[in-house]
């Protein structure tokens, strides 16, 4: 990021501050044609606790201006840089960059987020993503999208015209794309993951990763649509916060550990059945995730099981009977992998999953 200059001395206490900086900084021709910002949520309570984490991850502070920092990281022989705003009013770290999204992002920033349990990524749901679509189609009448990926699972609540059964994958690039993808969510009931769109005074890249590619104008709608998002992932976060861990010696001596687990919970409308349950765990583990145990109690829906996370190590358990599942963490609550495995059910299991 050494294409954006900040000057000595400045200091940047909020979001909207930073957000002006940009503003006039791509007026004056001074921002890199595509930036790619990436928004995050975590766990941090402070910019120190930041700071430790991005260090014992090999990124090196450049500079700091006050909540915003500069920051760095090899990936071979090649330095990759990054702009990092922590808000500390919802502890939300956002990174700028114009490095590419192939492979440096991923060796590096990726690398950062998915190893590291106090951090996740932005992670924007199907539905979340149909809803902005919809609701910049209502705000821009003259909206152009001129890319699209959608799918449909197995799951999909969605109402879909012809052949609902079937999972279906879709790309389409054309500048009828909104209308396009308006007639494929009716006839075959697919839900939005990518989107490439223009709008009057932006236009933009949005992914299910959270990651934004901002191809031309303005900054302001981005930071809107990060706000809106960041805001429905708050109650998960919450939710996977309140889940707790803990060991109670018992006993006339103490002798005896006895774990003791307070779960967050996943509501499912759609379910999982019990015929089920052998592609949810053959699915899960292409997903980075290892059951080191199960139990299927036929006759009745109730399966449990141990997961690890095969980033992080950490470890969690499930039980469910259909309907909801209850996530248990073991020794501390991992937002990340908590992130990953919601992102699973939504994506793979039920699209209309919702934090309980």
């Amino acid at each position: 990021m050494n294409s954006i200059q900040i000057e000595p001395g400045i200091q940047f206490g909020d979001i909207k501050e930073f957000t002006r900086y940009l503003e006039y900084e791509r007026i004056n021709n001074h921002l890199p044609g595509v930036l790619n910002l990436v928004a995050t949520i975590s766990t941090f309570e402070t910019i120190n606790q930041f700071i430790e984490s991005l260090e014992s991850a090999g990124f090196v502070i450049e500079e700091q201006y006050g909540k915003l920092l500069s920051i760095s990281k090899r990936s071979k022989n090649d330095k990759i840089s990054y702009y990092a705003f922590f808000d500390d009013y919802n502890n939300i770290p956002l990174f700028l960059t114009d490095a590419n999204k192939t492979d440096e992002i991923p060796k590096t920033l990726f690398n950062y987020i998915n190893k590291t349990r106090n951090i996740s990524n932005m992670w924007i749901s199907p539905q979340v993503m149909k809803e902005i679509k919809d609701d910049l189609s209502i705000k821009y009448e003259d909206m152009i999208i001129t890319y699209f990926s959608a799918q449909r699972g197995a799951n999909t609540e969605a109402r879909s015209e012809l052949r609902p059964h079937y999972e279906r994958n879709v790309q389409y690039h054309g500048n009828d794309g909104k209308q396009t993808l308006e007639e494929m969510e009716y006839w075959y009931g697919v839900l939005p993951r990518i989107l490439e769109i223009k709008l009057p005074t932006v236009a933009f890249k949005i992914d299910n990763k959270g990651i934004i590619t901002l191809r031309s104008g303005r900054f302001g709608e981005i930071f809107s649509i990060i706000e809106n998002v960041v805001g429905q992932l708050l109650e998960l976060r919450d939710a996977i916060g309140k889940s707790s861990y803990s060991i109670r010696h018992i006993g006339k001596r103490h002798q005896f550990a006895h774990a003791i687990q307070r779960p967050w919970s996943i509501e499912m409308p759609v379910g999982l059945d019990i015929d089920e349950v052998p592609r949810f765990c053959n699915t899960l583990q292409n997903e980075d995730f290892t059951i080191l145990e199960r139990v299927l109690l036929h006759g009745s829906m109730q399966f449990t099981a141990r997961i690890i996370d095969d980033y992080t190590g950490s470890l969690f358990d499930i039980k469910t009977s259909g309907r909801k599942i209850d996530v248990f963490p073991v020794k501390q609550p991992d937002i990340g992998s908590s992130m990953r495995f919601y992102q699973f059910i939504c994506e793979n299991i039920d699209n209309a999953a919702q934090v309980g």
